[in-house]
C-alpha cells in the first residue's frame, strides 16, 4: 500500500522539509510539474504497453486505463519517487532522511512490478529519468543561489 502512495508521501514530505528553503521548494515544485508532463509525453511517444493482468491497490484486476495511462514506459511512480529522493539528498545531505526516501522508493518500484503495473525495464527507465530531472533541478536551484558546483 505504501508503495502505491510512495510518490504522494514523498511529495508532501518534501514540501514540508523544503518549506524554509524557498528557492529549493520552488525548484522542487517546478521539477515535479515538469516530471509529470514529461512522463505523459514520453508514454504517448514510446507507446509501450503495460504488462498483461495488472492489478490495482486491492490486488484485483485493474479497471480499463485511458489516454497515455494505457502505456507503461516509463513508470511515473518510479520517476516521481527517484526525483524526490535525488533532490532531497542533494539539498539536505541527511543520511536518515535519504535512507527513508530510498526505502520508500524501492518499495514503490517493487510494488509496481509485483502488481504488474510495469515491467522491470519500465521502472528502471522511470527511475533514470527521475534521477536525471531531480539532479538537474537541484543544480538549477543552486545556480539561482549563485552556488553552482556540479562536482560538489
Amino acid at each position: 500500500m505504501f508503495g502505491y502512495f510512495g510518490p504522494h508521501i514523498l511529495f508532501f514530505l518534501s514540501l514540508f522539509l523544503l518549506y524554509t528553503k524557498k528557492i529549493y521548494l520552488i525548484g522542487y515544485i517546478i521539477a515535479m510539474v515538469f516530471n509529470s508532463l514529461l512522463n505523459f509525453i514520453l508514454k504517448a511517444i514510446i507507446k509501450q504497453p503495460r504488462p498483461k493482468g495488472d492489478l490495482n491497490l486491492n490486488g484485483k484486476k485493474h479497471s480499463p486505463r485511458i489516454l497515455s495511462d494505457v502505456y507503461g514506459m516509463p513508470s511515473g511512480h518510479a520517476q516521481g519517487v527517484v526525483l524526490s529522493t535525488v533532490y532531497i539528498y542533494s539539498v539536505l545531505k541527511n543520511v536518515e532522511i535519504t535512507t527513508f526516501y530510498i526505502l520508500l522508493s524501492l518499495l514503490t518500484m517493487s510494488q509496481r512490478v509485483i502488481y504488474k503495473n510495469h515491467t522491470i525495464s519500465q521502472v528502471l527507465v522511470g527511475a533514470f529519468v527521475g534521477a536525471f530531472i531531480g539532479y538537474f533541478a537541484c543544480q538549477t536551484a543552486l545556480l539561482q543561489r549563485g552556488h553552482f558546483d556540479i562536482f560538489a
